[in-house]
């Protein structure tokens, strides 16, 4: 069944133009918000507790805004199956690659620091082409094997790698001396019965918990962190514009450098949240509970 979803429907859309596919996230942004309403209680609660000053006029209208944007990234995903490198890279462009550059010169892995913002999946696949460090990203398997075969396909035909978590320990090692740019996804709802060290902070305006994987690793091999900031500027095209973090993890204390990139996050967010995935319930977890 997967199989035939897959070739029957999935890969033949992928070959359509994304003015063609535009026309079917309309249709689906109708379907999807006012039809079956997926998760707009989640959405707009998350909105709401973010943004507290916000009438309910003001939510919906971003509530709108930000499912029209998930139909959007629906038929992106589904294009890049068959998106060549150059037209990822024209449409998802990194402003300052020379901040990368600089490191690799100096022969310096790089930790990448993104979120659910924008369109990430987009991002991935035209960062090779665009630095010199080797692209690596840490990847988490899907349920269905067969999609996580073809999405693990896709997003490596162009150069970059994917780390399952359990290899992550050694992988700064199997590097050999080359520089690699590693990413990590730092904006998603941490798992207790795996996590041990969480760390704590007030995030748009609620108490909120991460999971501090990038800074551990940085802080281990003292290498620089970089955050990965996905600027829309208009439907299919992103600008990507790279913030230094820091270049001396050690000498930070404990936790600042995971504060230091989620006020990167928030920055982004507070000027158009529209473009992040609030349909995850990224506040599920309160402190008094892990006691």
């Amino acid at each position: 069944m997967n199989r035939i979803l897959f070739y029957l429907f999935i890969k033949p859309l992928s070959f359509l133009p994304l003015s063609i596919l535009y026309l079917f996230s309309s249709s689906i942004y109708y379907l999807v918000y006012y039809g079956i309403g997926y998760r707009r209680k989640v959405v707009e609660e998350n909105i709401q507790n973010s943004f507290p000053e916000y009438s309910k006029s003001k939510v919906d209208e971003i509530a709108k805004l930000f499912y029209r944007h998930l139909c959007d990234l629906v038929v992106e995903s589904i294009r890049m199956f068959s998106m060549s490198e150059a037209e990822a890279v024209r449409r998802s462009r990194v402003r300052n690659p020379e901040l990368m550059n600089a490191f690799f010169e100096e022969g310096k892995s790089v930790v990448f620091v993104g979120s659910h913002y924008g369109n990430w999946e987009m991002t991935s696949i035209s960062f090779p082409s665009q630095f010199k460090h080797k692209i690596a990203s840490i990847f988490s398997k899907l349920k269905n094997e067969y999609f996580t075969n073809k999405i693990t396909a896709s997003r490596t035909r162009y150069g970059s790698e994917l780390i399952v978590k359990d290899r992550l320990p050694g992988y700064y090692e199997e590097s050999h001396g080359r520089p690699v740019g590693l990413a990590f996804i730092a904006d998603q709802s941490p798992n207790y019965n795996k996590s041990k060290n969480l760390y704590w902070t007030t995030f748009l305006n609620q108490e909120t918990v991460t999971a501090p994987g990038a800074e551990r690793y940085a802080k281990k091999y003292n290498i620089p962190v970089v955050y990965v900031q996905i600027l829309r500027q208009r439907r299919g095209y992103y600008d990507i514009e790279l913030e230094l973090v820091t270049d001396d993890p050690q000498s930070l204390a404990p936790g600042e450098i995971t504060e230091r990139h989620l006020r990167c996050l928030e920055r982004l967010i507070v000027r158009e949240p529209q473009y992040w995935l609030w349909s995850h319930r990224r506040w599920k977890h309160k402190k008094n509970h892990t006691d």
